[in-house]
């Protein structure tokens, strides 16, 4: 296995502290095996059963969570069956731990003493998490409007937390200059992170009974789920497991909605906040990436108006499903997508729900007024 630059094409050793290339483009991960049907552990219960396909296996990792192979529901919702994929039940409540399992515990086995990373919550508190397991100083820069439970999440497990004024994208300038002085282990750069997230794709694969779904939906900002599941279904694809990869759909904020702007040829608008505060990213680093990936899957975009969020979020919790905004916003867009024409009844759907709602309690309760007096 190596690190290779998507610009200039130059390659770095697996123990070299990079998370970009000298040229300043984006690293990718080339060499890992592919993992076949027989190569599944099934005696273990989480992301490392398909440890064949990672680039770290389980006797070198320093912690580990039981992450992993949470729930895929099925829901019926507007005369059609949706499955519905718990990442918000992950040990840290995000589909991020995905990630940052692989990521945290490479940089571990490479005896990296600190790390800093950015996020607007969810990344942090699954780099917060491991990073105290697995014994390495945590520094965190996060939105000062990040919602209060995932700062308090993220300080409970000894990380310093940097809380910035301004936009999200003044967080990473502020925490990439913080990184000179340690390594910067960003989550949207370092193409480990996306290494975790690709189990993503196995497990709906697997629970489905070895079958690709037709569609799956996901909410993005700065990609790593449109990245992740693409590159799982790619690498079952070449595996001879499946014989196509599904069509991947990016929902997006209409009050950040870069990738949706890029992938349809629209214009960029002046964004402006959104309580989906997860993928409020203006500028993505893998933009190019993640609009490539929707095209080959013949996937597709959509953003959701500010007003459809909380009804969303309103109507899943009647359900059951307590989940953050970011994850709400997702459900919003399968309505918009399903009355495009992009979704068949017939067809199977998994929706990622992303984040758990505990983690943004404040906010969900101050837009249902119910914090108030």
């Amino acid at each position: 296995m190596n690190y290779y630059c998507t610009a200039c094409k130059k390659k770095y050793g697996m123990s070299d502290l990079v998370w970009q290339c000298d040229c300043g483009g984006v690293l990718s991960i080339e060499g890992t095996e592919l993992l076949k049907r027989r190569d599944v552990m099934q005696d273990d219960r989480s992301l490392w059963r398909y440890q064949k396909a990672l680039p770290i296996k389980l006797d070198e990792t320093a912690t580990r969570f039981g992450e992993g192979f949470t729930p895929l529901v099925p829901v019926k919702m507007d005369n059609r069956t949706i499955h519905i994929k718990l990442d918000s039940i992950m040990p840290s409540g995000s589909f991020k731990d995905r990630g940052a399992s692989i990521l945290i515990n490479f940089l571990a086995k490479l005896g990296v003493p600190e790390i800093v990373d950015d996020s607007s919550g969810n990344a942090a508190a699954a780099a917060a998490t491991y990073c105290a397991a697995a014994g390495i100083r945590c520094n965190i820069f996060v939105p000062a409007h990040a919602a209060v439970g995932k700062q308090v999440q993220i300080a409970a497990h000894g990380a310093k937390i940097n809380k910035i004024t301004g936009t999200r994208d003044d967080v990473t300038v502020a925490a990439i200059e913080a990184g000179r002085k340690s390594f910067y282990a960003s989550h949207n750069w370092h193409p480990l992170f996306v290494e975790g997230v690709k189990t993503l794709a196995f497990e709906i694969w697997e629970q489905l009974g070895w079958k690709a779904p037709d569609n799956v939906v996901l909410p993005a900002g700065g990609g790593s789920s449109v990245l992740g599941v693409y590159k799982g279904f790619s690498e079952l694809v070449e595996a001879g497991e499946i014989e196509s990869i599904p069509r991947i759909y990016a929902v997006q904020a209409a009050n950040c909605s870069p990738i949706h702007c890029a992938l349809q040829g629209l214009a960029p608008g002046v964004w402006s906040g959104t309580i989906a505060e997860g993928v409020a990213l203006t500028n993505p680093v893998k933009l190019q990436q993640i609009v490539a990936a929707l095209r080959d899957s013949e996937g597709s975009s959509v953003a959701v108006p500010e007003e459809e969020i909380m009804p969303a979020l309103k109507r899943l919790a009647r359900l059951g499903y307590y989940m953050e905004p970011t994850s709400a916003m997702t459900f919003a867009g399968i309505s918009r997508l399903a009355g495009q024409g992009h979704l068949k009844e017939n067809e199977t759907t998994v929706v990622l729900v992303s984040g758990h709602g505990l983690k943004a309690t404040d906010k969900i309760g101050a837009a249902l007024g119910m914090l108030q007096g």
